[in-house]
């Protein structure tokens, strides 16, 4: 059963089980007609048993108790009319499928809890390599350029020349420029404004545009007919989410894949919004173990954790992330979302 049939059918599963196991506890109140007790009951435990196969783990404990507690009322019922105390021993059957209820409804909040600890530690990592990321820049980048003006204007202070002066304020006008430039480009990588302010595709122009203009990689981004149909669907979060796995994945082919042609494509269906990102380089099986010696559009975390984020952020929109490669082919990284998934995530 696929997953939108099961998302259907679980809640009209649970709804008419309860509604089952409410009259089967009417008639015991009155103490009437106990075979439509019984028959009441053991309907209620059959679709409150099913209705728990379809439903997460944590919804599943409290149906299958529901279902426990309503094969018990059936068995009080058998007994009551069949007047043989040793059917009471059927109790167990119930009784032991309410104490496996339980043990999986508090094995599946543990799990939940330490599923949220991990994400909650990934995004700290994530977060405190961003931070050494941009001190690294700012370190090795704008604060040597200014401490070489510096040098520069103090050195031409020391001569007293006037040519010696125009030389270092020409010297350092250039250098400031350049870390002009190199501060625009870290604040885009940093938060793309294009991204706030027009939208998910805009801003996915805009990278490759750039990933052109800086390393001569044929960088192309090619959107389906159906993805004007999105409108506002996408959340802002799940648009960032998508733009960080988008630059991830052109930076690790910037860095590792020696390829010439890069192709990011947007598109949707009725049921799924895509997002892949191909390249024609050497394959993710035979990327060296170093990056090589170009520098990188961004990095949003550090070499050897780029895929593990990816997975985390595709995670966070409720999307499948996948990636293919065939050495010497290229590769292709992917994203799928549920567009119901999508919906639910934004409520």
């Amino acid at each position: 059963m696929n997953s939108r049939l099961r998302a259907k059918t679980g809640p009209i599963m649970e709804a008419t089980g309860a509604a089952l196991l409410v009259i089967a506890f009417a008639i015991e109140v009155l103490q009437q007609q106990p075979r439509w007790e019984m028959r009441f009951s053991l309907g209620a435990a059959v679709v409150l048993i099913t209705a728990a196969a379809l439903s997460t783990a944590v919804r599943r404990a409290w149906l299958a108790s529901l279902g426990g507690l309503a094969l018990i009322l059936a068995v009080s019922q058998l007994v009551r009319m069949t007047k043989e105390p040793l059917l009471n021993g059927l109790n167990i059957v119930p009784l032991l499928l309410i104490g496996c209820a339980a043990m999986l409804g508090r094995s599946a909040v543990s799990r939940r809890r330490s599923l949220a600890r991990e994400r909650a530690q990934a995004r700290s990592d994530g977060e405190e390599r961003e931070r050494r990321r941009w001190a690294r820049e700012l370190h090795d980048g704008t604060l040597q350029e200014l401490a070489a003006v510096q040098i520069v204007l103090s050195a031409a202070v020391g001569t007293g020349q006037s040519a010696a002066m125009n030389d270092a304020v020409n010297q350092a006008r250039s250098l400031i420029a350049n870390q002009i430039t190199s501060l625009r480009h870290l604040i885009v990588e940093m938060r793309p404004f294009a991204l706030d302010q027009l939208g998910l595709e805009p801003a996915l122009e805009a990278l490759c545009r750039r990933t052109k203009e800086t390393f001569g990689l044929d960088a192309e981004l090619r959107v389906g007919a159906e993805w004007n149909r999105l409108g506002d669907e996408l959340s802002p979060e799940a648009q960032a989410h998508i733009y960080r796995i988008v630059q991830e994945a052109v930076n690790n082919a910037v860095k590792h894949a020696q390829a010439s042609h890069l192709l990011v494509e947007l598109d949707s269906d009725d049921h799924t919004i895509s997002v892949a990102v191909k390249d024609n380089g050497r394959g993710i099986a035979q990327q060296p173990s170093a990056p090589v010696n170009r520098p990188a559009l961004s990095t949003v975390v550090s070499t050897g954790t780029g895929l593990p984020a990816m997975r985390e952020r595709g995670h966070l929109v409720n999307g499948h992330l996948s990636v293919g490669s065939t050495p010497g082919e290229g590769a292709c990284v992917t994203l799928r979302i549920p567009r119901q998934a999508e919906r639910r995530a934004r409520r």
